[in-house]
């Protein structure tokens, strides 16, 4: 898992960042996120400012398949999950100190209306 807490100084001087106490709680509830999900590598990747609330984006990698139920009505040309576009899988969170969410695959359709 990256280290946010050793980068947070390098975004303090950029002047970006959360202050401390906001990246130390990012940084626990990463760490609990990794535990909870099984993932074998997570970082954080963003925050999203939106017009109600904020959300908190966490980039990582599952070993293994699809989780129970997830294959059932996949597309036959999505690509499996670590391949591709879905290399990575991503959760999302309004707050730290609440669950983060799964968001599930892409598929071509996704790819095809993003366009």
């Amino acid at each position: 898992m990256a280290d946010l807490i050793a980068d947070q100084k390098i975004f303090e001087w950029a002047g970006i960042g959360f202050g401390e106490l906001e990246t130390y709680r990012i940084q626990k509830s990463l760490k609990q996120l990794s535990k909870e999900s099984g993932a074998g590598f997570v970082r954080f990747f963003g925050n999203i400012n939106g017009t109600e609330r904020d959300y908190y984006v966490a980039e990582g990698t599952l070993e293994g398949g699809e989780g129970e139920g997830e294959a059932e009505g996949k597309p036959a040309d999505q690509e499996a999950r670590g391949a591709g576009v879905n290399k990575f899988v991503y959760w999302v969170t309004d707050s730290v100190l609440e669950k983060w969410t799964k968001l599930p695959d892409l598929s071509p359709a996704d790819i095809k209306a993003s366009r």
